[in-house]
């Protein structure tokens, strides 16, 4: 790959990485609520609050600025056999439990998934509720008032290997996937689209630019593709095929406009192919030659 169109390429990856500083933050905001719940003679819809753990894309380095909320899952213990209880009550007992303890804006997520927290700076923080179902997985809300399966140390283990046979950074080129997707209005939900990327990521060979056109040509077929992990089953289900179609007509246009900026890279026209790695990823790729 040229020189300058790599180092646009890292220059663009840098730019939607978030500072470390924001997980931090996140995790000592989740600290404070989880001493209050500890310390609180109220209780959580019948639970008893356990510990909680740094999840999702900030675990999995695959977070964006700007778009990525700090995911924690918040372990609860409960004495009642899950068969026999629905997940909203417990959402709801932590969102009033939250709603005493703080100024800071909260709501049950519109999925019904997560508690989410809104700090005044800016932070937002989904807090994922979960009852242990055995050594490696967890029981977390499925939106629908009841339970699915997570296990989020397999997740982390199954991306990280798959970024060990890949030859290219696959958690950097995923969140320029993460990134196209949310300035495009995230239709692809996060885990979904990081499962495509990681599937393919042996395949893609160590160039950016080439891998790019990859992985568009593949979204532009399907998106349909099984839980990895086997939690979750196929991770489309939740697309409608108007949504599908929409997603596949972005893809086509952004293979195309890959194509249109290999070929001006295969040609010496590095500026050309820099507008068109912008026209294709957004306003933050550099659009104009580094020097």
């Amino acid at each position: 790959m040229d020189a300058q169109i790599s180092a646009a390429f890292d220059q663009f990856y840098e730019l939607i990485t978030p500072p470390r500083w924001k997980a931090q933050e996140g995790l000592a905001c989740a600290r404070t609520i989880s001493n209050y719940m500890r310390n609180s003679r109220q209780e959580v819809a019948s639970y008893s609050f356990k510990q909680f753990r740094l999840i999702g894309s900030y675990a999995r380095a695959t977070a964006i600025r700007e778009f990525s909320d700090v995911d924690v899952m918040f372990e609860f213990q409960s004495l009642t056999a899950l068969d026999f209880l629905a997940s909203r009550p417990l959402l709801a007992g932590i969102r009033d439990l939250l709603e005493q303890s703080t100024d800071s804006a909260i709501q049950i997520s519109e999925m019904q998934e997560v508690v989410q927290v809104e700090y005044p700076g800016g932070l937002r923080l989904d807090i994922l509720p979960a009852v242990r179902n055995d050594s490696q997985s967890y029981l977390i809300p499925d939106g629908r008032n009841g339970w699915r399966v997570t296990a989020p140390d397999v997740q982390k283990c199954y991306f990280s290997g798959r970024d060990a046979v890949s030859m290219i950074h696959l958690p950097e080129f995923t969140r320029g996937l993460k990134y196209w997707n949310a300035a495009r209005g995230g239709l692809v939900r996060s885990y979904h689209l990081e499962s495509i990327v990681a599937q393919l990521g042996p395949h893609l060979g160590d160039n950016y630019a080439i891998a790019t056109r990859k992985a568009f040509e593949r979204l532009s077929r399907t998106v349909k593709i099984m839980d990895p992990v086997g939690c979750q089953g196929e991770l489309s289900v939740y697309l409608s095929t108007a949504q599908c179609e929409a997603i596949a007509a972005l893809c086509r246009a952004s293979a195309a406009e890959s194509l249109v900026a290999l070929k001006a890279q295969a040609s010496g026209d590095c500026e050309r192919a820099l507008t068109a790695w912008a026209s294709v990823y957004g306003p933050r790729f550099p659009s104009k030659s580094l020097g």
